[in-house]
């Protein structure tokens, strides 16, 4: 229990600080979308806060660590290159977020956003904690409290996810640059199964990451609250009802029939027209 608490105090601190930081360069390039980049990078740092304090085995620390640091490393330099060493304006979310807060747009976007994301961040560092006190060993065999079949599907699900969301931000991008579908709705690809591809497949990838411990005891179940949270921030939070409201108001029919024909978030067939 000691341990426990330590090593999420520690996490706890880190969180502050990372966040801080990225509040200010957000503050010093008047671009408070920064926070985006941060997002991956703070989790990624929370994990490797709390499997440094752990007494597992080197696998299983590594088996946590090296995926959710692929998915911060690609997630956080897509958007800095695409989005911050351009100067892209900055994301409508936060010139929203502008408006809302007045003169006080600096303290609000401290405390209710970057701050408010650190909070979440570690709310999703279950997986990492009972990792980093895994007695995982590769020669122990596929199943039991030591086995490592969880981690194999867990890997599996992970690259999928990476794979797909890869290919969604792909299709997305040369659709956009195509002059011809200004005002268009990308249905193309996977974007005619689902509204939203990139946040399926990034739900995906914190179902693998969420499942890699949960062999390794009964407590270790509480991991999955990782990729169920998941699900709902990126449904029903800050994915999914952001995207939209700004589709709508810039695609205005065209995108109501999208939605009429097309699953918001779980891959699906579209409904005849």
């Amino acid at each position: 229990m000691e341990n426990l608490l330590f090593s999420y105090l520690a996490a706890v601190i880190f969180t502050f600080f990372f966040m801080s930081l990225m509040w200010f360069w957000g503050k010093s390039r008047d671009n408070y979308a920064v926070i985006d980049v941060g997002w991956g990078l703070v989790i990624a740092g929370i994990a490797s806060v709390l499997v440094s304090f752990g007494t597992g085995t080197v696998f299983a620390k590594w088996a946590v660590l090296v995926p959710v640091w692929i998915w911060a490393l690609r997630l956080s330099g897509f958007l800095y290159f695409t989005r911050i060493r351009t100067n892209h304006p900055e994301d409508k979310r936060y010139a929203g977020f502008r408006k809302d807060y007045g003169h006080k747009v600096h303290q609000k976007m401290f405390t209710n956003v970057f701050m408010l994301q650190g909070f979440l961040a570690l709310l999703l560092s279950f997986p990492f904690y009972f990792a980093a006190k895994w007695n995982l060993f590769p020669n122990s065999g596929i199943m039991g409290p030591n086995g490592y079949l969880m981690v194999l599907i867990g890997w599996i699900l992970f690259f999928v996810g990476v794979i797909g969301e890869g290919i969604a931000d792909r299709d997305l991008h040369q659709f956009v640059a195509d002059p011809k579908n200004k005002g268009k709705v990308c249905n193309l690809g996977l974007w005619k199964y689902t509204r939203h591809p990139n946040y399926f497949f990034e739900w995906v990838i914190w179902v693998g990451i969420g499942i890699i411990p949960i062999l390794s005891g009964p407590e270790a179940l509480i991991s999955l609250f990782t990729p169920v949270f998941m699900f709902v921030l990126l449904r029903f939070v800050s994915g999914v009802p952001f995207a939209e409201k700004y589709s709508l108001l810039s695609k205005g029919d065209v995108f109501r029939e999208y939605m009429r024909t097309t699953n918001a978030f779980f891959p699906w067939f579209p409904k005849q027209k």
